[in-house]
């Protein structure tokens, strides 16, 4: 064999080495790809997967605070009624005697017993965070309002219940003993409760409780549910 054969043999068995290599650099880049894209995918998917569940999850508490800020409307409606009657009474104080006659008192005490109580639904946030899965909504600023929501309610419902404990326990006496149903044999006596100085004393702190309450208690929970449905609405997709 000549040195000539020698050396082109030698070039060739460099080259099928050197394209050996190539074809096994390919054939590995081409797994290392195939593994990326598969894991791209399969995350892209779990990412929509969970787009969608939030999506759905949004729109269910987004129609719990509809109905919440309507419910919380009517209640409003309630609380000022309860301070508009306080009102009135506290006035009747002030009026002279011989007007008493033509204003029916009765009517204006029985308005007393509406409490307001606002009861929202909040079944589906109420299990969101329950399950400690609120981190499923990505807006940092929504899952925030959602997650103080409660602690707010409940500082209303505490103010709700004393006004009604102090209903209960002092001015629900007073109808007790001056309030004639419209079938009892006897006359009403209500005009009594106009010289009496500790029933204007109650009526001015229901007075001034159920002005507290849909001034402050209820203000402060309906900019809280628009600041929450303003919040929803820009994250919900179409």
């Amino acid at each position: 064999m000549t040195k000539r054969s020698t050396k082109k043999i030698l070039k060739s068995i460099r080259k099928g080495s050197q394209l050996g290599w190539f074809r096994y650099f390919l054939d590995t880049l081409v797994v290392i790809v195939g593994i990326l894209v598969a894991f791209s995918l399969n995350n892209w998917k779990e990412s929509n997967t969970e787009r969608k569940h939030e999506q759905k999850i949004l729109k269910i508490i987004q129609s719990e605070f509809i109905y919440n800020k309507n419910e919380l409307k009517r209640n409003i409606v309630k609380a000022k009624r309860i301070h508009e009657r306080a009102d009135t009474i506290l006035h009747l104080f002030k009026a002279p005697k011989a007007s008493l006659n033509e204003i029916n008192l009765d009517s204006i005490l029985r308005g007393f017993s509406g409490y307001s109580t606002f009861d929202p639904s909040n079944g589906a946030l109420n299990d969101l965070i329950g399950s400690g899965n609120l981190g499923i909504i990505k807006n940092d600023s929504l899952r925030s309002h959602l997650s103080k929501w409660f602690g707010e309610l409940q500082d209303v419902k505490e103010d709700e219940v004393r006004l009604i404990q102090f209903g209960d326990q002092h001015f629900d006496p007073y109808m007790l003993k001056y309030l004639v149903s419209t079938d009892s044999k006897f006359k009403s006596n209500s005009s009594l409760l106009l010289e009496d100085v500790e029933f204007e004393n109650i009526v001015r702190h229901f007075r001034s409780a159920s002005h507290y309450i849909f001034e402050y208690n209820y203000g402060m929970l309906d900019s809280e549910i628009d600041a929450i449905l303003k919040l929803l609405e820009n994250e919900i997709e179409e």
